[in-house]
């Protein structure tokens, strides 16, 4: 089986704005790294 949900993510949020709490943690740079990858401009909360 092929996973390709991931391989290439869209452009699709571009212009939209995100603020992922805990951007320095795995699961939030992963999350900061998608969005980045799709055009959003997201904002990263870190203590």
């Amino acid at each position: 089986m092929t996973d390709t949900a991931l391989a290439a993510p869209a452009r699709d949020l571009d212009g939209r704005r995100a603020v992922v709490t805990g951007a320095t943690g795995a699961t939030g740079g992963a999350v900061v790294a998608r969005l980045v990858a799709a055009a959003a401009t997201v904002l990263g909360v870190a203590r």
